[in-house]
């Protein structure tokens, strides 16, 4: 009986200890901080604006145009003859029409470079995810879903440092 206990409790032993050495190497990153803290999302933030700064200056321009008129409409409403208020009302309603076209091609042409902008910055922080998970060999990196992880398994520090070494080049 005693040797059947000793042998049980080798047997324990051995096995907890493979299961230790099975164990696979888990890391977590936190996709949104790398996407906010980056300096390649500050660099992209910089040449849209650079790129549309002038159209969203332009259309400033215009929402300001169109409440003059709009303050010259109301101010003036009791004093100006008939064909005079069709005549600001019209203007008043072009100048919008403008606007929300201006508006809406600008809209569209901002989502279309961002979403390729991040496309391309999704994939290098995608290729650096993978290539610290080969040379330091985690079995899973997980990201999204993940409510809460100790430091010991977060690797976004490790994956920003090498975002700004890639930016750096």
């Amino acid at each position: 009986m005693k040797t059947l206990a000793t042998f049980l409790f080798v047997l324990m032993f051995a096995s907890a200890n493979a299961f230790a050495a099975n164990q696979p190497k888990i890391g977590v990153v936190s996709l949104e901080k790398v996407l906010t803290e980056a300096p390649q999302v500050k660099a992209v933030n910089e040449s849209m604006l650079e790129r549309f700064g002038g159209r969203k200056t332009e259309l400033e321009e215009l929402e300001k145009e169109i409440n003059g008129l709009q303050e010259n409409y109301k101010r003036n409403e009791l004093v100006m003859t008939e064909d005079k208020l069709n005549e600001l009302k019209n203007k008043i309603i072009a100048k919008v029409q403008e606007f929300k076209q201006k508006e809406a091609t600008l809209a569209q042409e901002v989502n279309t470079v961002r979403n390729q902008e991040l496309a391309v910055l999704q994939q290098s922080v995608r290729s650096i995810i993978d290539d610290i998970a080969k040379t330091e060999k985690y079995d899973i990196i997980l990201s999204e879903g993940v409510i809460y992880t100790s430091d010991s398994y977060n690797i976004t520090g490790k994956v920003l440092e090498r975002m700004k070494k890639a930016f750096k080049k």
